[in-house]
C-alpha cells in the first residue's frame, strides 16, 4: 500500500513539473524582452511578461510547434516609437518578420535583418523607414515576400535583389526611389515575382531583358518612365495584371498582342500612339483605362470592350490635338485615315453613329450635359438601333420608356446615372438581342422581372443602386442566355438566394448591400470560372469550412455578414487581388500560404476567433 501510494506521488510530482514547464526557448525570450525595453515598454506589447510564456500566453509572437523557438513576429497598429530594435536579428529561427502601420518607427532597414537566414517573409510596410533599400537584403534566400512599401526610401533599386530565388511578390511601392529599374530585374534567378514599384520618381527606359519575365502582376504606375512598354505582354505569357499609367511611355499599341489571360490593363496618361487591337475583345478584362494618350482609330467591337465607363477611353488626341467629327463622312479623323465610329468620341461631338452601308442610326449616345426631362418615347422610331445610351444625365426624369421594347436590334442598353423611377418593365425580355442591360444608379423601384432571364443573349445585367424590392427571381437560375455577370448591389433585395443559382457559371457576381439571408454556397465551386463575388453586408449564414472555390477566384468580398467556420486551406491555392472576410463569425488558423499572410489586417478582423499572420497569434 506504502508503495503504491509513492508511486502516485512520484508520478504526480512529475506530471506537475511537466505541466509548469514553460515551452518558451529562454533565449528567445530574453531577445523578445530587450526588444520590448528598447520600444521604451509600449502598451501594445505589455503581453510581453518575464513570468508567463512566450509561446502561450504572448501577443504577437508564434512558436515553432515542435521545437518552440520562436518563427514569426507580427507587430502592427499601434503606438510605437523609435527604430526597429537590432535585437531582431538574435531570433536566429525567425520566418516571418512584420512591422507595418506604425508611422513612429523611424530609421533605416535594421541591418542586423540580415542574419536571419530563415525568414520567408519581411513585412516593413506604412512605416516610415528612410535611407536606401539595403544590398544586404539580397542574402535572405529563403526570402518569398519582401515588402518595403509606403515608407520614405531612397536612392535606387539594389540589383542584387534579383537574386532572391525564392521570390514571389517584391513590393517597393510608394517610396522616394531613383534611378532606373535594374537590368536584373530581367533576369530573376528563381520565380519570378509580382512587381509593385509604383509612386516613386524611377526615370529611364524600361530594360529590354524584362522581355524575358513572365509577370503576374507588375505595377510601375507614376512614375517618369520612358520608351517602349511592349516587352511586358506576349501571347505565350500568362501575365493578369499590368499598371503603367502616369509615365512617359510612347510606343504602338496596335503591334501589341496581349497574353489571353489579362484582366486588369492600366496605361492611362502616357504619350502610347496607334490604335486599339481588335485581340483585345477576346481578352478576360475586368478592368480597362487607355485614357489620355494619343490612341485613335475604331474602338473595337466585342467583348468587355463596350461594357467600360467612357472614362476608359477619353481623352485622346493625335500630336497634342483633339480628334475631329467630320459631319460629312460621319468619321473621325486621325492617323490620316477616316474611320467608323464605334465608340463616340466623349467631347460630346459624337452622339450619333450610323451604318456606313444602309446609313441608318444604328447607334445613340448622350452622355455628360445639360438634358432634363423625360427620354422621348419616340427613341422606338430608331428601329436599327443597336446601342442605345443615356448616362450621367441626373435631370432625366420618369420611367423606364417601355416603347424601347420595340427597338428588336438593341444589342446594348445602358439607362445609368439618371433619376428615374418606377419598375423595371417587364417587356424589356422582348429584346431578344439584347447583350448589356444597365439600368444603374436611378430610383428604380418594385421587384425585378423574373422575365429578364428569358433574354438568350444577356452578357451583363446591372440592376444596382436602386430601390429594388422583394427576392432574387428563382428564374435567376435558369437564364437562357450566358449572364456572365449580375449586379444587384445597394437595394433593398430579402429573402434566401435561389438554389437554382447553383446552375449558373457567373464570373462576376455583385449582391452588396441587400438584405439578404441564409445560404450563398451555390457561386462556388470547382468546376466553376467565376472571378469576382461581392455578398458584403448582407445577413448571409453558411459554413464557410465547406465552400470549394473556383481557381479562377480573384475577388471576394463577404464582410459585415454571419458567415461561420473556417478558412478553407484550398484558399492559399488562389491568385487574390482582393479578400474581405471581416465582421463575421470565423475562427481558427488562417491558413498560412499564397496571398493570405500578405493581406492587410483589416481583411479579417472583427470575427470570433479567427488568428495566425496578419492577424494575432493563435493561442
Amino acid at each position: 500500500m506504502n508503495t503504491l501510494f509513492l508511486s502516485l506521488l512520484i508520478s504526480s510530482t512529475f506530471l506537475s513539473l511537466s505541466l509548469s514547464k514553460e515551452l518558451c526557448n529562454p533565449q528567445d525570450k530574453q531577445v523578445l524582452l530587450q526588444i520590448k525595453k528598447d520600444f521604451g515598454d509600449p502598451y501594445l506589447l505589455a503581453s510581453w511578461k518575464s513570468d508567463t510564456d512566450c509561446c502561450t500566453d504572448w501577443y504577437q509572437v508564434e512558436c515553432d510547434s515542435t521545437t518552440n523557438r520562436i518563427i514569426s513576429l507580427t507587430v502592427f497598429a499601434g503606438n510605437l516609437s523609435g527604430q526597429i530594435p537590432a535585437a531582431v536579428g538574435d531570433l536566429p529561427y525567425l520566418q516571418n518578420l512584420v512591422f507595418r502601420k506604425l508611422t513612429d518607427i523611424t530609421g533605416p532597414v535594421q541591418p542586423a535583418i540580415a542574419k536571419l537566414v530563415h525568414l520567408r517573409s519581411l513585412r516593413l510596410d506604412w512605416l516610415n523607414l528612410t535611407g536606401t533599400v539595403p544590398d544586404f537584403l539580397s542574402q535572405l534566400k529563403n526570402l518569398t515576400f519582401l515588402d518595403l512599401s509606403f515608407n520614405g526610401f531612397s536612392g535606387s533599386i539594389p540589383s542584387s535583389l534579383a537574386l532572391l530565388p525564392n521570390l514571389g511578390a517584391l513590393h517597393l511601392d510608394r517610396n522616394k526611389l531613383t534611378g532606373s529599374i535594374p537590368e536584373s530585374f530581367g533576369t530573376f534567378k528563381g520565380s519570378v515575382p509580382d512587381l509593385y514599384l509604383s509612386h516613386n520618381q524611377l526615370t529611364g527606359e524600361i530594360p529590354a531583358s524584362l522581355g524575358n519575365m513572365d509577370f503576374s502582376v507588375i505595377d510601375l504606375s507614376r512614375n517618369k518612365l520612358v520608351g517602349d512598354a511592349s516587352m511586358l505582354f506576349g501571347l505565350n505569357k500568362t501575365t493578369n495584371n499590368v499598371y503603367l499609367s502616369r509615365n512617359l511611355f510612347e510606343f504602338n499599341l496596335s503591334n501589341v498582342v496581349f497574353p489571353s489571360t489579362m484582366e486588369n490593363l492600366d496605361i492611362s496618361h502616357n504619350k502610347i500612339f496607334g490604335s486599339i487591337p481588335p485581340q483585345m475583345t477576346q481578352l478576360p478584362l475586368q478592368s480597362l483605362n487607355v485614357s489620355y494618350n494619343r490612341l485613335c482609330g475604331q474602338i473595337p467591337v466585342g467583348g468587355k470592350l463596350q461594357s467600360f465607363d467612357y472614362s476608359s477611353y477619353f481623352h485622346n488626341s493625335q500630336n497634342g490635338k483633339l480628334m475631329k467629327y467630320r459631319k460629312t463622312t460621319g468619321c473621325m479623323a486621325c492617323c490620316n485615315n477616316c474611320v467608323s465610329s464605334t465608340h463616340p468620341y466623349w467631347s460630346r461631338a459624337v452622339l450619333v453613329e450610323c451604318d456606313p452601308t444602309t446609313n441608318r442610326v444604328v447607334s445613340l449616345r448622350i452622355f455628360s450635359g445639360n438634358l432634363s426631362g423625360e427620354i422621348p418615347a419616340e427613341v422606338r422610331d430608331l428601329p436599327y438601333l443597336k446601342t442605345l445610351e443615356f448616362h450621367k444625365l441626373t435631370n432625366i426624369t420618369g420611367p423606364v420608356p417601355t416603347s424601347i421594347s420595340k427597338l428588336i436590334h438593341l444589342i446594348s442598353l445602358t439607362l445609368s446615372r439618371l433619376n428615374l423611377t418606377g419598375p423595371v418593365p417587364d417587356s424589356f425580355s422582348n429584346l431578344k438581342n439584347l447583350r448589356v442591360l444597365d439600368l444603374s444608379f436611378n430610383s428604380l423601384s418594385g421587384s425585378i422581372p423574373s422575365s429578364l432571364a428569358l433574354l438568350p443573349e444577356i452578357d451583363i445585367l446591372g440592376l444596382d443602386r436602386n430601390k429594388l424590392t422583394g427576392p432574387v427571381p428563382e428564374s435567376f437560375g435558369n437564364f437562357v442566355g450566358r449572364a456572365r455577370g449580375i449586379s444587384l448591389s445597394h437595394n433593398q433585395l430579402s429573402g434566401k438566394i435561389p438554389a437554382s443559382l447553383d446552375n449558373r457559371n457567373f464570373r462576376l457576381v455583385d449582391f452588396l448591400r441587400n438584405k439578404l439571408e441564409g445560404d450563398a454556397s451555390m457561386f462556388f465551386g470547382p468546376n466553376k470560372t467565376t472571378q469576382s463575388v461581392d455578398l458584403s453586408r448582407n445577413l448571409l449564414e453558411f459554413n464557410f469550412s465547406k465552400v470549394v472555390f473556383p481557381t479562377t477566384l480573384t475577388y471576394l468580398d463577404i464582410n459585415h455578414n454571419k458567415i461561420f467556420g473556417s478558412i478553407p486551406t484550398q484558399m492559399t491555392e488562389l491568385s487574390f487581388l482582393s479578400l474581405n472576410v471581416s465582421y463575421n463569425r470565423l475562427c481558427a488558423l488562417i491558413p498560412q500560404g499564397g496571398k493570405l499572410p500578405s493581406l492587410d489586417y483589416t481583411a479579417y478582423f472583427h470575427n470570433r476567433r479567427l488568428c495566425g499572420t496578419p492577424l494575432e497569434s493563435c493561442k
